[in-house]
């Protein structure tokens, strides 16, 4: 990572504590060197949409004592534009082949086959990426990369072609189609192919077949008399191919009655069906959920709540879960902790914990796995997250790191001393560097940005982005501070004020995540030649008018947590994930407000990863272009 110098914002962020919640738009990026130049308030958002809802619970306190207000407006009849289709994500792709061809052949072992047999052609798909935007410049969700190239339909196709060789192989084609397929038997050919296209046809696309659609799939079949396997194989590959199947389709059904913007429809049985699976499962509806939308049960209020609970249970939510955590938490640019390794500075610094292959993803692992716990097992809120003590290592390096004992992944996990290493943002994976030097001011930018949604301003476009050189003299506190907040410096308008006490919080813990009360001074060569004392002391300013000093890393998440910002700003980002696009604070306030409260007023994890399957908007589609827009 390299060392950013933001200037020009004369100390001013985006977090107006009188009712704009937290930042007047979505967080514009995570911190990265090539992130942060935008404002990340985007012209589509609405200044004022987001607070209003009067005083909240754990709202922290303005200068007079008056609770603060980080709610969203919830105002029904605002007006969303239409929205494009979503492509599956690579996930929900496998997933719901696996699935189609378990529900297909009546026997999961036998898809699992066929997928092991699929791996090089599904390998070479394009993987999906966190997508970068105006408003996440760093990449939010893999569910909102909605990129389509040569090498997806070309991906596909291949794929496709190859899942239907293998499932007309006369056993599977049996299992597939029925006997009528492979009976040798003129006379039932043309009723088993209609057949097969009704029933086959209408898991591929989530809903029935139509006559038209029949035919056009027969048309793949040829003009070929009597049994073949390969015309079979061909309408499997069509169907494979089709956008139905790509693409999650919906057209809504009824006009929505009420105060609701023009062009905004319920979904049908069949659309909302898919919508519940995808958003918990990543998969298509299994029969029971297909079977409720097939009588139309599902669109009874208290049929659907019954299946949004029967999803919300089953183990393959957890799954979608722990993406939304790995992508919301931006896991996966924990850089490989073991390339610097044989270099002198970086082998003395990291002594006996010298890190190996595995050390990142084991990281990784413990933040995933320290939230499934507190999410799953504790049905914890968001508090709890941020100050819990009990840490979650599988491994002997990073329960050396922690100097504690690993976790066997079922009994009570171990703790920190009381107030040592609260919360989540104290664990390695939001330490570690992979270099002998810590990362303040990254850490401070992804704290303001992705846990409070705060907008920082863009730097002038002379800013520096060198990282900063360990010092045999200054700790890096120090030199930080020498870089970036200089009198009459242009930088010291963002950094002494919104970035840098943030990062300084977490300064007793070095570049690897071990904690420490004393820095290492050291030689280009290698050499300890001092020791610096350490200053983890800051005034954070969660709120801009905020002087509250923090100590170290125990106040800062006490100032968080009690702020309801890191809620408000947890609600924006799980409606990313949940509807695969940035927020409208004017026009999706009452999603966003159900969500925060939610979490925010005694509730926990598990009840916002509930709500919003709940809330009329998730059931709903707009088709509003900009000129049906209410004024």
């Amino acid at each position: 990572m390299a060392l950013l110098l933001l200037g020009g914002c004369g100390g001013a962020i985006d977090g107006n504590p009188n009712g704009a919640g937290p930042g007047q738009g979505p967080d514009g990026n995570d911190g990265s060197e090539s992130a942060i130049v935008g404002d990340g308030t985007p012209s589509d958002r609405s200044d004022d949409a987001a607070g209003g809802q009067g005083p909240t619970d754990g709202s922290g306190l303005d200068g007079q004592g008056n609770p603060r207000d980080v709610g969203f407006i919830c105002d029904p009849s605002a007006a969303l534009e239409g929205q494009s289709f979503r492509r599956l994500t690579q996930r929900q792709y496998r997933n719901t082949l696996e699935d189609l061809l378990a529900q297909g052949l009546g026997d999961a072992g036998q898809a699992r086959a066929v997928m092991d047999a699929l791996q090089s052609r599904l390998a070479a798909l394009p993987p999906d990426e966190r997508f970068r935007s105006a408003e996440d410049l760093h990449g939010s969700y893999r569910r909102l990369d909605q990129a389509v190239g040569q090498g997806h339909t070309e991906g596909w196709y291949r794929v496709s072609v190859d899942a239907a060789v293998l499932l007309t192989e006369p056993a599977r084609l049996t299992q597939l189609a029925g006997t009528c397929a492979t009976d040798g038997v003129a006379d039932n050919d043309d009723a088993c192919l209609d057949a097969f296209i009704d029933d086959f046809g209408a898991r591929v696309l989530r809903r029935p077949v139509d006559a038209e659609e029949r035919a056009f799939y027969r048309g793949f079949y040829g003009t070929t008399v009597g049994e073949d396997p390969a015309g079979y194989a061909d309408v499997i590959a069509g169907m494979l191919n089709a956008p139905q199947f790509l693409y999650m389709v919906e057209h809504g059904q009824d006009d929505v009655a009420g105060d609701a913007p023009p062009e905004t429809f319920e979904l049908s049985a069949f659309e909302l069906a898919s919508r519940l699976s995808y958003h918990f499962w990543d998969s298509m509806p299994d029969d029971t959920l297909w079977e409720a939308a097939a009588s139309g049960a599902l669109l009874d209020d208290a049929e659907y709540e019954a299946q949004v609970e029967r999803l919300f249970a089953d183990p393959r939510t957890r799954a979608t879960v722990r993406e939304f955590h790995r992508d919301w938490l931006k896991l996966e640019d924990l850089v490989e902790l073991d390339t610097n390794v044989g270099f002198p500075v970086f082998e003395t610094f990291a002594g006996d914990d010298l890190p190996g292959p595995d050390l990142r993803e084991q990281m990784i692992d413990e933040a995933l796995d320290m939230l499934d716990h507190h999410v799953w097992e504790q049905s914890s809120d968001l508090t709890s997250v941020l100050t819990s003590d009990q840490a979650y290592p599988r491994s002997a390096a990073l329960a050396a790191i922690y100097e504690l004992p690993v976790w066997d992944g079922a009994g009570e996990p171990p703790a920190f001393a009381a107030d040592a290493r609260p919360g989540l943002l104290s664990r390695a994976a939001f330490l570690a560097t992979g270099s002998a030097s810590t990362r303040p001011i990254m850490k401070g930018v992804f704290i303001r940005r992705n846990i409070l949604c705060d907008t920082i301003p863009p730097p002038p476009d002379n800013a520096a982005a060198n990282p900063p050189d360990l010092s045999e003299d200054l700790s890096t506190r120090e030199v930080v501070e020498e870089l970036t907040e200089q009198d009459g410096s242009v930088c010291a308008g963002c950094h002494a004020t919104n970035i840098n006490p943030l990062g300084f919080a977490t300064e007793g813990f070095d570049a690897l995540g071990r904690a420490r009360t004393e820095q290492m001074l050291l030689t280009e060569e290698g050499a300890v030649v001092g020791m610096a004392q350490l200053d983890t002391s800051s005034v954070p300013r969660i709120f801009p008018d905020d002087e509250t000093v923090s100590e170290g890393p125990a106040d800062l998440m006490g100032l968080i947590a009690d702020s309801g910002k890191a809620e408000a700003c947890l609600a924006r980002h799980y409606f990313r994930f949940s509807f695969g696009r940035f927020e409208d604070a004017g026009a999706d306030g009452c999603v966003l407000e159900t969500l925060r409260t939610a979490i925010a007023q005694g509730g926990s994890f598990q009840d916002m990863l509930l709500a919003v399957a709940l809330t009329p908007e998730f059931r709903q589609r707009s088709f509003a272009t900009a000129s049906q827009e209410a004024p």
